[in-house]
């Protein structure tokens, strides 16, 4: 349970904060203050097919998660050191595919949850992706001023290759313990 948890923290969290830095990224491309929203909007299109692609999403197993995890690092990276407005068909990929991993995360939480402590579960995860948005703006901020903010969001978007790598290297090793001993990480 703590490892579905912590999956929901770590995935909601981060690209919940790339998004409050996604304005900044769209003026350094060089677009003007009138352009940005336009760009903005691509992004939110893809948010809204990430969630319309959950029933689909339901059929990935824990290898096709990780990949999907591993494509919202690789597409927020490119997309933020294009630095141009075309990288933001890839952020728009993105954060469709961070979405629907959201969405898929929280619904195998859900799944795992039982008894009656469904609120005190839900209010852990919730809370757990608050400390990290919070951590993740500190971060990124500290980044951002040293190197500029495409290095800061692609930077941040490693994290969900590290996740990748975590969930893939993880499901390695379980496939030696008895089904009932390992840790219960998406499947």
């Amino acid at each position: 349970m703590r490892a579905a948890v912590l999956l929901v923290a770590v995935v909601a969290a981060d690209w919940g904060a790339l998004d409050e830095y996604t304005p900044l990224l769209a003026l350094d491309t060089g677009v003007g203050a009138q352009a940005a929203p336009l760009l903005l909007l691509l992004l939110w299109a893809g948010v809204t097919v990430g969630g319309l692609l959950a029933p689909v999403g339901e059929r990935l197993g824990g290898r096709g998660y990780a990949a999907l995890l591993g494509l919202v690092g690789v597409a927020l990276a490119g997309g933020a050191l294009l630095r141009h407005p075309a990288g933001f068909v890839l952020l728009a990929v993105a954060f469709g595919a961070a979405q629907l991993a959201t969405v898929l995360a929280d619904a195998r939480l859900q799944a795992r949850i039982t008894g009656t402590s469904r609120a005190t579960v839900t209010s852990l995860a919730g809370m757990a992706t608050d400390v990290l948005i919070i951590v993740t703006y500190a971060g990124y901020g500290l980044l951002a001023t040293a190197a500029g903010n495409a290095v800061a969001f692609a930077l941040t978007a490693g994290a969900y290759l590290v996740v990748a790598l975590v969930l893939l290297t993880g499901r390695r090793r379980r496939t030696a313990v008895p089904t009932g001993v390992a840790a219960a990480v998406p499947d």
